[in-house]
């Protein structure tokens, strides 16, 4: 059983994304750029975030607001970047909503984000090739042994980015853990519509990958499921997918991407 304490921290922080998703919808008028929030994913998102340590590097997707709060990140920092003001911590209110990079101390580090759905998949695979080149060569100074997560929705594994990186993970053997949230839309399309098979099948085509199913709606399968995948991957220095089954609530059509 997960302590108590981890428990209520959870629970706190996802009616704190439910409090933030109901401000945004509130105020449609004033939040005027596109944002896309994490009502139904917390779960898993949360459980990513509270797993990560600061050596690691992960990129969030522009869905991964509970991942942020998971990671530490204030309502109000990520508030500024959906108003595009001067002082959002991540991109100076050059981006949209949660499209983070960040590099600070106490937390991972994060890529440049884009809204290309599934582009993050080869840069932060490339990460992965950097951090197993500094460990070949000697050069790594980490406490322990970092992982790379890379955040993708379902829609994103019809990308031939995706596939990419998904070969060059398991042709190299790269420290990442591909982490899927299937929701069953895509942008603007549901999983019936865009494709013929879920992340978790699709991964069975790579020869070496690693994959793993999970409720993403539960926390407690999802911190169990996360924190055994992070410590193999630490361990044992090889890629891994992980299909998080989620559902999409309070979602909107009008102005909000689907993935």
């Amino acid at each position: 059983m997960l302590p108590k304490e981890l428990l209520l921290k959870a629970y706190r922080l996802m009616m704190t994304a439910k409090a933030m998703a109901e401000i945004y919808d509130a105020n449609r008028p004033v939040c005027k750029y596109v944002h896309s929030t994490s009502r139904g994913h917390e779960a898993i998102q949360l459980a990513t975030g509270f797993l990560l340590k600061p050596c690691d590097f992960v990129s969030p997707y522009y869905r991964d607001e509970s991942m942020m709060l998971g990671m530490g990140y204030r309502p109000y920092e990520m508030m500024l970047q959906l108003l595009a003001k001067g002082d959002d911590p991540f991109t100076g209110g050059r981006e949209y909503y949660n499209h983070p990079n960040m590099r600070r101390e106490g937390f991972p580090t994060i890529i440049h984000q884009s809204s290309a759905t599934g582009m993050q998949a080869i840069p932060t695979t490339g990460i992965a090739q950097g951090i197993q080149y500094r460990e070949k060569q000697k050069l790594s100074n980490y406490p322990i042994p970092p992982v790379t997560i890379c955040s993708l929705g379902d829609g994103s594994v019809t990308e031939g980015e995706v596939g990419e990186a998904l070969q060059f993970a398991v042709l190299h053997q790269l420290p990442v853990i591909y982490l899927v949230q299937d929701n069953d839309w895509g942008i603007s399309v549901s999983s019936d519509e865009a494709r013929t098979m879920n992340a978790y099948e699709f991964a069975a085509g790579f020869k070496g990958l690693e994959r793993i199913q999970v409720n993403g709606s539960n926390f407690i399968d999802s911190f169990v499921t996360m924190e055994q995948t992070i410590d193999w991957v630490r361990k044992n220095r090889r890629p891994i997918l992980v299909h998080a089954k989620v559902p999409l609530l309070g979602h909107h059509t009008s102005g909000v991407r689907k993935e």
